[in-house]
């Protein structure tokens, strides 16, 4: 610390309690969240979001867990499992996850292009596991992983 001046002694000076008070710098209205804005998906990640869409789509009769999760849906009282799944825009979410219906080789891709990639290179098992899990979800997402 250093040594006091002499404005700092001064006897008009209060002596600093409340002296903010009621004072707001940064108001709330200037604030806005823009974090998904102007954000286009394009290239791979747009193919593997429509065959996921596709997927989810005619998986009525294959995918377990689209069955379950839409007769869920139409249960009068609400669970709180059933308040764990939301459908938007074609794409079924679990916990805001996107959920990747049962499908061998788009589940592989998608592994494949978290695992490769130019910025994060070959980031091992677990990396590849954590950045996976950032947008989807599935079962047995280890097996995929492992």
């Amino acid at each position: 610390m250093g040594k006091p001046d002499a404005l700092s002694r001064r006897s008009d000076h209060g002596s600093g309690a409340a002296g903010n008070e009621n004072l707001v710098l940064l108001k709330p209205e200037f604030f806005t969240v823009r974090a998904m804005e102007g954000v286009d998906i394009e290239g791979e990640e747009k193919e593997i979001l429509s065959e996921i869409w596709q997927g989810v789509k005619k998986g009525n009769q294959h995918d377990p867990v689209v069955k379950a999760t839409r007769e869920l849906g139409q249960t009068p009282n609400q669970s709180v499992h059933s308040l764990e799944w939301a459908e938007r825009e074609g794409l079924l979410f679990f916990r805001s996850k996107i959920y990747v219906p049962n499908l061998p080789n788009l589940r592989r891709r998608i592994v494949a292009a978290c695992h490769d990639t130019t910025i994060t290179g070959h980031p091992g098992r677990w990396k590849t596991l954590e950045l996976v899990s950032w947008s989807y979800w599935w079962p047995q997402i280890l097996w995929y992983i492992g």
